[in-house]
């Protein structure tokens, strides 16, 4: 293709912002996008801007045409064409060689969303794209990995001689919003053969990009896009200034260009000598000149190149928690769960810590505000546990409470502190009385943080990864439905499944079943009934835990506490017997801090064994 050999010749100018660029030159609040279908004769002529500034490639205005701004397929096949007319009718006008290239940004998606909705979506785009006659595509403003492959790999299979440009939106530190780093994206794009360039655009400001560049090191032969932003707005003396001198920018960037909001409009009324209102912090018309200056026909510099091994592949020396090299071996597990106190009294929850340890069970684990009630938080209660008898603990961490700032500090802190293992949840929403008082969170599900922990794992804990395990609720009427999450949460790095409290023989089988259908590790919930009236609660209060008629009848209302207890433990013995070959270990729930009943159970047990 004749833009690759370009790129291995010299250092390619692309073009700069196009929205807010568009919204400042003619004052509107229409957004770009719709512009190419009600005044397309103002994005062509921000696309000649660009060209005579020195751009030798320019991208469609197509940022943001998808469904959330098009929600009709026809419309957007309408714009899509009326923006490729724009860009096309600037070249010919120029008179100059000048490359076209397809910009695609990110379609946002909820929690609730299907990826292989938005896979359909992207595909329809790029479809759209190619029966216009557009060979080059510019993935641009990027913040997860997962879609790379998968479309790279589809403009490839619909056109061999497509390019493939993909760059990821970075924050200061060197991290996407999901959590992806400059490094593992180096690494894994650097490896896809189906994509030709890639690299980085939007977040961060020219200098600030090239420091975090240089630190990396690159594949062979890797062909590298920057894109960063024209600087940075600060206070000083207490006016907005704002750092935008071309020269510098063309000295300290390879490329130019970007999207920024629209905040830059009140700055410009207050400094209006720095241009906020005519670049908002992309690159605009005069930058891309400056760059046109300054690099001239300058040839690309070499990187630093990663070395590989004999087999292309890195080493790791991590070695694997004890719990997981148990559950590796194939022996039986068991975890324990201990109630959080609802206050600071720690009395109760110390000696259980101190009998389980003295019982030998494998892992403690405490539960993160159930049912939306607060209690101890459950991280420092991990902690707290390890330190007082160096027991393995499984803090669960629920998506209601925090955002993911707040999820990733809690991991990383945890870490620090010696934990390694956890159980993600989505958690229980807030009820109903607490609504409109007390806010759910839910920035990820348990599925979308499994994945931001496995590039947690990958950048930060390569040497002590963290492993993490899933909740297992078995019921419901589709079991495909349940088996498929399931196998999501274990390509996500999830690496056992503890499920709800198992009672009755359709529970049993349903477990059998999922664990036939996915071949996941999982870790089967017994809680021990301590009397007819907390069968009698179980059975009609809590939602998804099937106590039916039969084992509700092996209790007695009038028996004593021995007696319900030594029934609690021959039904879960019972249930234990009817899981032999399914469960990888047992998890119990500790009723009413009775510890000694829950130690007796696994004794019990590992006896029969």
């Amino acid at each position: 293709m004749r833009l690759l050999d370009k790129i291995k010749d010299h250092i390619l100018l692309m073009d700069g912002a196009m929205g807010t660029y568009y919204n400042q030159q003619y004052g509107t609040e229409l957004e770009a996008e719709e512009a190419n279908l009600v005044h397309p004769e103002e994005i062509t002529a921000i696309h000649k801007a660009y060209i005579e500034a020195g751009a030798e490639l320019i991208r469609t205005n197509t940022f943001a045409v998808n469904h959330l701004m098009f929600p009709k397929q026809e419309e957007c096949k309408r714009a899509i064409h009326a923006a490729i007319a724009c860009a096309r009718q600037a070249v010919a006008e120029s008179s100059r060689e000048v490359e076209i290239a397809a910009s695609i940004g990110p379609i946002r998606q909820t929690v609730t969303e299907d990826d292989e909705n938005t896979i359909k979506e992207y595909q329809f785009l790029i479809n759209s794209m190619l029966a216009e006659g557009i060979r080059i595509f510019v993935f641009e403003t990027m913040l997860e990995l997962k879609w790379v492959r998968p479309l790279s790999e589809y403009c490839k299979s619909q056109c061999e001689e497509s390019v493939v440009i993909v760059q990821f939106s970075l924050n200061p530190s060197g991290y996407t919003q999901y959590g992806f780093g400059m490094k593992e994206i180096i690494d894994k794009l650097g490896q896809m053969e189906t994509v030709d360039v890639f690299g980085f655009n939007c977040g961060v400001g020219a200098a600030h990009l090239r420091k975090l560049l240089e630190k990396q090191t690159f594949p062979k032969e890797c062909m590298l896009s920057v894109l960063p932003n024209a600087g940075y707005q600060q206070e000083l003396r207490g006016r907005m200034h704002y750092g935008d001198d071309p020269e510098y920018y063309a000295a300290a960037s390879i490329l130019a260009k970007v999207t920024r909001d629209r905040l830059m409009l009140q700055y410009d009324k207050i400094m209006p000598e720095y241009g906020f209102a005519k670049h908002k912090g992309y690159g605009s018309q005069e930058h891309i000149a400056a760059l046109k200056k300054v690099l001239g026909g300058q040839a690309p510099q070499p990187k630093e190149v990663v070395e590989e091994n004999a087999d292309g592949e890195s080493v790791s020396n991590a070695a694997p928690t004890d719990f997981i090299s148990k559950l590796e071996r194939g022996e039986k597990v068991f975890v324990v769960e201990l109630d959080a106190p609802f206050d600071a009294q720690m009395d109760k929850f110390s000696k259980g810590v101190y009998a389980l340890k003295e019982n030998g069970v494998d892992m403690i684990t405490v539960s993160d505000s159930p049912l939306a009630r607060s209690r101890a938080d459950a991280a420092l209660l991990a902690v707290y546990a390890k330190r007082l008898t160096d027991i393995s603990v499984m803090p669960h961490v629920a998506m209601r409470d925090r955002n993911l700032i707040g999820l990733r500090s809690e991991i990383l802190g945890a870490h620090a502190n010696g934990i390694r293992d956890f159980l993600v949840i989505t958690g229980d929403p807030v009820g109903p009385d607490n609504r409109g008082k007390i806010t759910g969170v839910f920035d990820v599900n348990s599925i979308r943080f499994m994945e931001y922990l496995q590039h947690m794992n990958e950048e930060i804990f390569p040497d002590q990864p963290v492993y993490y395990g899933g909740a297992l609720n078995y019921a419901g009427n589709n079991i495909r439905a349940i088996a498929g999450r399931m196998r999501k949460k274990m390509e996500a790095g999830c690496a056992y499944f503890l499920t709800q409290p198992i009672f009755s023989e359709e529970d049993v089988q349903r477990v059998i079943e999922l664990k036939e259908m996915t071949g996941a590790k999982i870790i089967c919930g017994l809680m021990p009934l301590v009397s007819y009236r907390n069968a009698l609660f179980m059975k009609n209060e809590m939602p998804g835990i099937h106590v039916n008629d039969e084992i509700l009848n092996r209790y007695d209302p009038e028996m004593s506490r021995e007696e319900a207890e030594d029934t609690a433990v021959a039904l879960c013995l019972d249930i234990a017997e009817a899981l032999r070959g399914a469960a990888d270990g047992f998890y119990l729930m500790t009723p009413f801090h009775r510890v000694g009943l829950v130690n007796r159970i696994i004794n019990a047990i590992k006896q029969g064994e």
